[in-house]
């Protein structure tokens, strides 16, 4: 079965946006280093959820900056590796996109999105990824449909914001690795009962 992984930048305490779902906080300009990882683990996957409406313009946007020849070539190789992912964008009525390689994945409730989430698991293909997007990645965590859990912890504290996980949710580490320009990326993945 294919492992559904989700990435995304957290504070050092804990907060995935601010109170009013603020991202300025996530200043801290990556290094080669951690670029290579982020791409070697957004290639991991072909396809991937997002939340509608965030879907389009952010399809939109990573596939303006793969083009751009003024983007970094880091900017460049993220936006490809984003670009040639399959996107399922998440929503509970039927939506029009106006993006190739995406679909809507309609799923009314969270009966009808654990269902979907674990057809797409078992077709085949590489990992699926969900890169972010608070509301979708907290209904997935919500739902324990995440296998790997990858959080790019930026040196700053916010005080106060919005949290990935609103129930108890253990979890074991998998893989720590600190970066010069100052993130921590930290690798968990879920412990589940032995009979799921």
């Amino acid at each position: 079965m294919r492992t559904l992984f989700l990435n995304m930048t957290m504070s050092l305490d804990g907060y995935v946006a601010g109170p009013n779902g603020e991202l300025d906080w996530m200043t801290t300009a990556h290094d080669a280093e951690l670029t290579a990882d982020i791409v070697a683990q957004l290639r991991r996957a072909d396809e991937g959820f997002i939340g509608y409406p965030t879907a389009e313009p952010m399809i939109h946007y990573w596939a303006s900056v793969a083009q751009d020849p003024k983007a970094s070539h880091a900017s460049r190789d993220i936006a490809e590796a984003v670009a040639t992912m399959h996107t399922f964008a998440v929503s509970r009525s039927p939506e029009q996109l106006g993006v190739p390689n995406a679909e809507v994945l309609v799923a009314s409730d969270d009966a009808a999105l654990t269902a979907a989430v674990a057809e797409i698991k078992k077709r085949p293909g590489r990992d699926l990824g969900l890169p972010g997007g608070v509301r979708t990645a907290r209904t997935f965590a919500r739902l324990d449909l995440i296998d790997e859990y990858v959080f790019l912890v930026e040196p700053v504290a916010l005080g106060a914001g919005q949290r990935l996980f609103t129930t108890h949710t253990p979890l074991t580490p998998v893989a720590t690795k600190s970066y010069r320009c100052g993130i921590t990326r930290l690798v968990y993945r879920p412990i589940r009962p032995a009979t799921r």
